[in-house]
């Protein structure tokens, strides 16, 4: 009955993702029967609907409120599932999270993980990466479209902040990222989940100085304070990491609640290509890179020197050295900015455009 019941969970699991690369297989069952109790994983089994209100689950359960509490704060603990307030009344709503990239995230970096478990589950996690690499190379044909289509597009870019010149001779201000720290209330940080993977793994992040930079706002921030996943910090202080992944190199990411980018801000991720998760699945081609971005690079040839800066501090790869001189694909430019910033000669700068989706499907690796 144990194995039936591991893998029932796995399966509501899987089928609250919606995503076509996660299986209910063997690896995602012994991520959870590391991180879960089996009283735990047949709570699960609850979740035929990804998202249940409290009245719901003790309807369903047949369960006191302290009973549900007790199930549910270690599924929150462990990144499993979400609470949030329904239409900012005090009536909260239960989310089943997918495995990736939200149980990745949250069972990794929470305070009081043990070494051992977080080791065990970093390997987990990278064998079901590679499981995946294996899935879309093997039905490419058939999952492009669904990427392109029916993907979800998670985050969009926001350029460093710095005043940069454009031509005509203008300053434009870009203060983006500031202006959204400027408006939240309650401000988590916590541990970037990606380079603490891959750092388990022997495999430190080349471009960052500090692991700690991930932001989360609002209820995010409030789950990850509680759940004791990120700390509490002020406004200058979210500015400060901002300023300093800047230095790094590093790509101001932001998502929004629901997915909706009419909807507010939820988090900052502070992205590198050696480890982040959204570039790592592309590069390992495992899922399309797929953003919207309201900025692109340009370069004033006449002051390039060909010194290779940009072409290496690029995360996306738009950038290329021909005949001594830097050439961008315009059509991969996510508009972040790194290059802007850490260009020597000053010979390029950043340009507002209208909203652009940018979509890359993922490269086929060759054997």
């Amino acid at each position: 009955m144990s194995e039936k019941l591991w893998l029932k969970a796995a399966k509501v699991i899987v089928r609250a993702s919606g995503n076509p690369l996660i299986q209910a297989n063997e690896t995602l069952i012994e991520i959870l029967q590391t991180l879960l109790t089996e009283e735990e994983a047949r709570f699960i089994l609850n979740f035929r609907k990804p998202k249940l209100t409290f009245q719901e689950l003790k309807e369903k359960t047949g369960m006191d409120e302290s009973e549900l509490m007790r199930l549910l704060n270690p599924l929150m603990d462990n990144g499993f599932v979400m609470d949030e307030p329904i239409n900012d009344s005090d009536e909260m709503e239960y989310r089943l999270l997918p495995p990736v990239p939200d149980t990745f995230e949250y069972s990794l970096v929470r305070f009081d993980r043990s070494p051992e478990q977080k080791d065990k589950l970093s390997q987990l996690f990278e064998r079901m990466f590679k499981e995946a690499t294996e899935l879309t190379q093997t039905n490419y044909e058939g999952l492009l479209p669904i990427f392109k289509d029916k993907m979800p597009i998670f985050a969009r870019i926001i350029p460093v902040e710095k005043e940069l010149t454009v031509p005509m001779e203008k300053v434009l201000p870009l203060h983006e990222a500031s202006k959204i720290i400027d408006k939240q209330d309650i401000i988590s940080v916590s541990e970037c989940p990606c380079k603490l993977q891959r750092s388990l793994l022997g495999d430190p992040c080349k471009t960052a100085t500090d692991g700690f930079r991930c932001l989360h706002f609002g209820n995010f921030g409030r789950y990850f304070i509680e759940h004791n996943l990120g700390k509490s910090i002020s406004r200058e202080e979210a500015k400060k990491i901002l300023r300093e992944a800047e230095e790094d190199g590093l790509v101001h990411k932001t998502f929004h609640d629901d997915f909706d980018f009419d909807k507010s801000e939820n988090s900052i991720c502070n992205c590198c290509k050696c480890c982040c998760i959204l570039f790592q699945t592309y590069y390992r081609g495992i899922f399309a890179f797929h953003t919207i971005t309201s900025y692109i690079a340009k370069i004033d040839e006449s002051k390039c020197v060909g010194c290779g800066v940009c072409v290496e501090k690029c995360p996306i790869e738009a950038i290329s050295l021909i005949d001594g001189i830097a050439h961008d694909d315009e059509s991969k430019c996510i508009g972040c900015g790194v290059c802007v910033h850490h260009c020597p000669e000053g010979a390029r700068t950043l340009i507002r455009t209208e909203q652009r989706e940018i979509y890359l499907p993922p490269p086929i690796i060759k054997e």
